[in-house]
């Protein structure tokens, strides 16, 4: 995930800033003393879910199902080095143990949230419908 003239650090104040009024809970955590080039944000949310997120050059990725949880960033630095692919699924890393889950590095916030959190999803579509309605009147309004 590259943003020109921003560094990952940088990206993830922006997210801490822009998602705090559609989840329940954002905010960064300390850097992990064996990968302090990666930020880590802490997000819960609206249904309760919480999620540790990894902020890399490839995009942002789940590392953890709770907060502070690290438990796949290992498996995520490993793979952002061996495979820059961007195709937005890491091969081979962060297999759970019913084989089910694997890692998915996200362009934005924004898809991440799409993929993990229905009721975002139902608020983001709210929110635009509410903005475009704005918009009708204020058209209506001009004529």
């Amino acid at each position: 995930m590259e943003i020109p003239g921003k560094t990952l650090q940088e990206i993830a104040d922006d997210i801490e800033r822009d998602v705090g009024n559609k989840v329940k809970y954002v905010g960064l955590r300390p850097p992990d003393t064996n990968h302090p080039d990666i930020p880590l944000i802490n997000l819960t949310t609206l249904e309760e879910r919480e999620l540790c997120v990894a902020v890399t050059s490839c995009g942002l990725t789940v590392i953890g199902h709770s907060h502070d949880s690290l438990e796949a960033l290992d498996h995520v630095t490993r793979s952002r080095d061996d495979d820059r692919s961007r195709d937005h699924q890491v091969k081979g890393s962060l297999t759970s143990e019913n084989g089910e889950e694997s890692a998915r590095f996200y362009e934005t916030i924004y898809s991440l949230l799409d993929d993990v959190s229905p009721k975002y999803r139902a608020a983001f579509c709210s929110e635009l419908s509410c903005k475009l309605l704005e918009l009708q009147s204020l058209r209506a309004e001009e004529t």
